[in-house]
């Protein structure tokens, strides 16, 4: 997906969680529709029948707080000897744990 579409996308998600669909009722521009057709089938938003309205699934709320990061892309994770000073160290499966 192109840049601006994912940006559009994105904002379209971000007006889903505070509004309840990607544009208000009364517009029904042909780029609106398929903005919401899209995020359905990509599993990023669904109707809730309790609440009548749209609601954001964990993929479309994980996907707004991504901000415009394309799908795929590779997210530097800490080395494995590197750890904070505030989280102690895991101990491996195999260890004993001291007494």
């Amino acid at each position: 997906m192109s840049d601006a579409l994912e940006k559009r996308l994105i904002e379209a998600l971000k007006s889903v969680d505070a509004h309840g669909d990607v544009a208000p009722a009364h517009v029904h521009d042909p780029m609106t529709m398929l903005l919401r057709e899209n995020a359905i089938q990509a599993n990023l938003m669904r109707w809730d029948d309790v609440r009548g309205r749209y609601v954001l699934t964990g993929t479309g709320r994980r996907r707004t707080v991504e901000g415009s990061r394309a799908p795929g892309t590779v997210v530097p994770f800490r080395k494995r000897g590197v750890t904070c000073s505030s989280v102690p160290a895991r101990n491996p499966a195999g260890t004993k744990l001291k007494d």
